[in-house]
């Protein structure tokens, strides 16, 4: 049912083979580098987003009510 033989798996935890820096191709330290950097990433937009959360929700509100307010002028 299932064919594993012909298929070549793709590595998803190769921790040891991190530890190997100098054998890594550059593809592999790219990806490396950027799941180290990506709670990094996670980090800033989780506190812009609870700074800013009200002001962003307002100005959609705002928004959505001149754009409907908008489409009932025009349809008179």
């Amino acid at each position: 049912m299932f064919n594993r033989k012909n298929r070549k798996m793709k590595k998803i935890f190769q921790w040891e083979e991190y530890l190997n820096w100098k054998n890594m191709s550059k593809e592999q330290k790219l990806n490396f580098k950027r799941a180290c950097l990506f709670p990094f990433l996670v980090y800033i937009v989780y506190v812009f987003l609870n700074q800013y959360s009200l002001a962003i929700l307002l100005l959609l509100g705002l928004y959505f009510l001149i754009r409907f307010n908008n489409r009932n002028k025009l349809g008179r």
